[in-house]
């Protein structure tokens, strides 16, 4: 058996307003922090990353905090470059937790902008998709 697949689907809510305000709200954190307007930039931010997150499905986002998780444990806990080590047990944790939900949220945009690209070049130009070939196991013999 042989498959094509000719497009990746992680959206979670198509609502087309989405992309628009995670796109506005990192413009607006990006300027805000060129005119140093740092409560203005988080804001900006925040809305940004809310609108990424609300696009991802929910599974998708599950494995990359699970993956962030680790990644903020081995750096601020487990193996502690000289920057971290002289930061207090609940410093190291608070980096944690903001170092795993910044990476869901940055690596939930790249999955999209992944999906968006191969969506684009699979199907709208037409240059062919991954394929897959499977077999069927058959039968058991009993």
């Amino acid at each position: 058996m042989s498959y094509r697949v000719k497009r990746i689907d992680p959206y979670w809510m198509k609502n087309p307003i989405l992309p628009i305000v995670a796109v506005a709200g990192v413009l607006v954190a990006l300027v805000a922090v060129q005119r140093a307007m740092f409560p203005v930039a988080i804001g900006g931010a925040v809305v940004g990353g809310v609108a990424v997150f609300l696009s991802t499905k929910p599974a998708v986002s599950a494995v990359l905090a699970t993956l962030g998780l680790l990644g903020g444990l081995t750096t601020f806990l487990i193996v502690p470059n000289s920057q971290n080590a002289a930061m207090t047990v609940p410093l190291r944790l608070l980096s944690t937790v903001l170092f795993t939900l910044f990476y869901t949220v940055l690596m939930d945009g790249v999955v999209l902008l992944i999906a968006v690209l191969y969506n684009l070049f699979s199907g709208v130009i037409g240059l062919g998709g991954l394929s897959l070939d499977l077999e069927d196991e058959g039968e058991s013999e009993a």
